[in-house]
């Protein structure tokens, strides 16, 4: 049964490498990773609550199969924490790499571009291996256990006197509840890291074109970028989403009296991976107002000689006229200048801002269904297709 469970619970890295999300070098490393944070996380969790209940037969440690919170956290989020690093950190490598490729970086410049590369990498290998996110994920769950009463606590957390840490109350307190925390501070790094990142690009030379097609004067590539966090939303949202249904199905807690719940997630997590490229905001104003007025000016020249050629006295026209390339290329120029007019002066990509408040709300979608009745539901959708 348990090893039944753990492949259905991994079944979505089937569906991501189908996908193609991963890259195929990197998906027997994503497996392996998710299948030992199952293992480490969630297994020994419901090995020492079978064990509790067959050695003090208490049943109050068989609600583990009913904690919803702890299954999400453990057998949903954490998975896609892990391979949220195969989805997003190379797609975000490419972003990096295409700064170079695409000459953005100016040549006095391109030695400080590789230095703030070089200190990007390092800091995120760092993270591999970085006690500082093991302390910190310790420090918050010593925490969390000082300031939540025991009553508070999920019953297959304690022990049969109902006071002191059962055996799978210590597995939760020192391994899972500490790796969960870890993964998610980990991500809330990485991002600290492409921020850092981001923002020392935007210090240096960038060669910018106010014209360019994009009307983000050719950095419209890096407003894409938030899109790429929508696993890492949804992951987080999952957490909240399992601890709201604890709610809704074990304390008779009712969705529709908190709806700021799901909508402050939302929220929150669009701000978090939204707000990196608003980094260039002051390079693209000073692109635009200064392309506002080199354009604009040769626009104006070009406009006086077309006039005076075409419109001034002594001017023919005849049907000759409809072939001269004056009016071919006068258009050219005018929805050339028409892109620096229509500059977009901060990166924002509706679409990836979507993106992520969708895959943030999606993991409420159940904990609001589960309040409708079942017959009221099945009518709804019968009355829908027929």
């Amino acid at each position: 049964m348990t090893a039944m469970r753990i492949f259905a619970e991994a079944h979505h890295v089937t569906v991501l490498r189908r996908m193609r999300l991963i890259r195929e070098k990197d998906r027997p490393e994503a497996w392996r990773r998710v299948l030992i944070i199952i293992a480490i996380g969630w297994i020994p969790l419901m090995v020492l609550c079978l064990i509790h209940t067959l050695l003090h037969q208490d049943a109050k440690a068989m609600e583990f199969f009913g904690d919803i919170a702890v299954h999400a956290r453990l057998l949903l989020a954490a998975p896609l924490f892990v391979l949220a690093e195969y989805i997003v950190l190379p797609r975000l490598e490419s972003i990096r790499q295409h700064f170079a490729d695409a000459s953005l970086i100016a040549e006095d410049d391109r030695d400080r571009f590789q230095i703030e590369v070089q200190k990007c990498h390092r800091m995120s290998a760092r993270l591999q291996y970085s006690g500082e996110i093991a302390l910190c994920a310790y420090a918050l769950a010593f925490i969390m256990l000082m300031t939540v009463s025991r009553q508070e606590l999920p019953a297959w957390q304690l022990a049969s006197n109902g006071y002191s840490l059962s055996l799978a109350g210590w597995w939760h307190l020192v391994i899972s509840l500490p790796l969960m925390l870890g993964l998610i501070l980990g991500w809330l790094w990485r991002l600290i890291i492409w921020s850092r990142f981001l923002s020392a690009v935007a210090r240096l030379g960038l060669r910018m074109v106010a014209a360019h097609p994009d009307q983000a004067a050719g950095l419209q590539f890096v407003a894409y970028s938030p899109r790429m966090f929508a696993s890492v939303g949804f992951a987080i949202s999952i957490v909240v989403a399992g601890t709201m249904a604890n709610g809704v199905l074990h304390h008779g807690l009712s969705p529709l009296d908190h709806p700021a719940i799901p909508v402050v997630t939302a929220a929150v997590i669009a701000i978090l991976f939204l707000s990196p490229p608003f980094v260039f905001t002051r390079l693209l104003v000073t692109a635009w107002r200064q392309g506002v007025f080199k354009y604009g000016d040769l626009a104006s020249r070009v406009g006086k000689e077309f006039e005076e050629k075409w419109m001034g006295p002594g001017a023919h026209v005849d049907s000759s006229a409809l072939s001269d390339p004056d009016f071919s290329s006068t258009t050219d120029l005018y929805s050339i200048v028409a892109n620096v007019y229509n500059m977009r002066l901060t990166l924002f990509d509706y679409q990836g801002a979507i993106a992520i408040v969708v895959a943030a709300l999606v993991p409420f979608i159940p904990v609001w269904l589960s309040v409708i009745p079942l017959k009221t539901l099945s009518k709804d959708l019968i009355g829908l297709l027929f």
